[in-house]
């Protein structure tokens, strides 16, 4: 059995809708939107700041200084994400979607998902469900996964939707949001 269950996922699959079905399936705590808004608290900065930086690498700089005071601010981010991360795994009973997850609990009993659909549903779903003008689908679902596999690559040293890193690949298009998430639960229930 599993106790934590971390989840990564292509723009517009409809990640966060399974991982609320699996939820609530399992009795287990979400964690995305919520790490969030506690990074907001921690760093006293405004959600719209943190969110537009969130999953975010830094800007490479020439010069480095160490110590926490120099770090940029997509670092603190990320550093203040672990930490509420590795906070909420002192409890059995997590599902964490994006945000590295998977490598930051690396020492604990992990089910490791990638979620995706083909680019055809994700621009549909990108239109309809996030509600992203046609005419720039497009882009921002290019942007989101340039972002999310560079960030993902950086942080957790491993490449993005591999099968060589996942426990598990599944196609959300394919099997729906309720399916993907009778799996998951049945993987975690081994």
């Amino acid at each position: 059995m599993y106790d934590y269950i971390t989840i990564e996922r292509s723009y517009a699959c409809g990640g966060h809708a399974i991982a609320t079905a699996l939820a609530q399936k399992l009795g287990y705590k979400l964690y995305d939107h919520n790490v969030v808004v506690e990074t907001c608290k921690r760093l006293d900065l405004p959600y719209n700041q943190v969110v537009n930086m969130d999953e975010h690498l830094p800007i490479k700089t020439p010069f480095r200084v160490p110590g926490d005071k120099y770090l940029s601010l997509e670092e603190k981010i990320f550093h203040t994400e672990t930490d509420i991360i590795r906070e909420a795994a002192k409890e059995a009973g997590c599902i964490f979607i994006g945000r590295c997850a998977s490598a930051i609990l690396r020492d604990k009993k992990c089910l490791k998902v990638f979620i995706t659909a083909s680019h055809t549903y994700r621009k549909d779903r990108a239109i309809q469900v996030e509600k992203i003008a046609p005419s720039e689908a497009e882009s921002v679902m290019r942007q989101y996964d340039v972002r999310r596999s560079k960030y993902f690559t950086t942080y957790a040293n491993a490449k993005w939707g591999s099968s060589d890193y996942f426990d598990m690949i599944l196609n959300s298009e394919a099997l729906g949001t309720d399916v993907c998430a009778d799996v998951i639960a049945a993987a975690v229930k081994g």
